[in-house]
């Protein structure tokens, strides 16, 4: 999906005045296209370079989404509670894109038809529920389940990063030491005692003859790794059944293997919770998560449950076909289709594979942590000793 840019235009309206104002769009062909159809003649097109990375970050949307249910909780429409929001909004495109908002609000548009333009802002499942809200007549309560969600995928976001930001670390401090000592200490500790005539130890031997192949091969080891990763990021693109071979394989991995599938499942589980609390169709909930997956395995996996939904099968049956759901939720799922609390069934289950995300990242981080502190002891440790290993053949070398 490509990135929104921001333009800045000036044109010409139907009435022959000079207007100006910002608009949102992937390319500049399409920003010009929708101030066409608004009857506008764009005549300067200027596309403002701006750090979105923080703007549209998900804990923007999750306080966007909270202040709007508190607003229509208290009895403001909707775009008096948009105007207010803009009045308390520092970030430029954030108060952009809600003057967008209320501009196609005025003109008649639903809201989650608006968010439905900007999918890289608002995804699929946030304009659904959005959708089931308007619907419904419970606005406030859909706003409430989408910031959930959001708070949701943003803690399984933050425990991940938390658990592979000290592994990462360390693991990159090792590497740069270790190959420091070995490309520029060592060699330099060698030359001087083959000055002094001293013979070497076998170990500080096998050491130099390391850092001599790094020496050589690290250059090569970098220009083939450069076209390996351009491979792989191409065979993604290119060939889906390479990325779901490679994401079936991660399954088989121990404990890593695990989390990724109790993240995912917690994320499938949730999600179909808050469209079920949204008053959609389980049918209708199902095509929402196949939108939210990234990964093609879980895709697939979504879509041929929905598939098999509409050809007659319950919920349970149609998950038993696949070994990425466990047993415990299938079991939950029958009973609860029997006495018709899918609802709870699905949060029970969400609660669940999310503190199973949590257990297993905490026992991943605690078991990572003595290997790399043994791995990392063990070879700065091996090049000091080879290092100072010599100087006990320094009497016999200058006798």
């Amino acid at each position: 999906m490509s990135n929104l840019n921001l333009y800045r235009w000036h044109g010409i309206d139907m009435d022959g005045q000079y207007c100006t104002g910002y608009q949102f769009s992937p390319y500049r062909y399409r920003a010009e296209a929708l101030l066409l159809a608004e009857g506008i003649i764009p005549y300067q097109l200027t596309r403002i370079h701006y750090r979105y990375f923080t703007s549209w970050h998900r804990k923007t949307l999750i306080i966007f989404f909270q202040q709007l249910e508190s607003m229509l909780n208290a009895g403001l429409t909707l775009t008096a509670s948009l105007e207010l929001l803009i009045e308390n909004q520092s970030s430029l495109p954030w108060r952009i894109m809600i003057e967008l908002l209320v501009k196609k609000i005025s003109a008649g548009e639903k809201l989650s038809t608006a968010l439905e333009q900007w999918p890289q802002i608002f995804s699929p499942t946030v304009s659904a529920l959005i959708r089931a809200g308007e619907f419904t007549g419970h606005l406030p309560n859909s706003c409430r389940q989408v910031s959930n969600l959001l708070t949701q995928q943003q803690i399984m976001h933050e425990e991940m990063v938390a658990a592979l930001r000290y592994p990462c670390i360390t693991l990159f401090f090792l590497i740069m030491t270790t190959s420091g000592l070995l490309l520029f200490i060592l060699p330099e500790f060698a030359l001087m005692y083959q000055s002094l005539n001293t013979p070497l130890p076998l170990f500080t031997q096998w050491l130099l003859t390391t850092s001599q192949f790094l020496n050589h091969y690290t250059p090569l080891f970098f220009i083939i790794l450069a076209p390996l990763l351009s491979t792989i990021y191409y065979l993604d693109k290119r060939y889906p059944k390479w990325r779901l071979t490679r994401h079936r394989r991660l399954l088989k991995v121990p404990v890593l293997g695990r989390l990724w599938q109790s993240r995912q499942l917690s994320l499938f589980f949730s999600t179909l919770a808050s469209t079920q609390q949204a008053g959609l169709t389980l049918v209708n909930g199902l095509q929402l998560v196949t939108e939210i997956f990234t990964s093609p395995l879980w895709k697939k996996r979504t879509e041929a449950i929905y598939e098999s939904l509409h050809r007659g099968e319950k919920l349970s049956q149609a998950m038993a076909h696949y070994e990425e759901y466990p047993a415990l939720s299938l079991l939950l799922i029958r009973s609860a289709e029997e006495t018709g609390q899918l609802e709870n069934a699905f949060l029970q289950l969400a609660n669940w594979y999310s503190q199973q995300a949590t257990t297993l990242r905490q026992r991943f981080t605690q078991g990572l942590e003595p290997v790399i502190l043994a791995l990392s002891g063990g070879l700065v440790g091996s090049v000091v000793i080879a290092l100072y290993l010599p100087i006990f053949y320094l009497g016999e070398a200058l006798s």
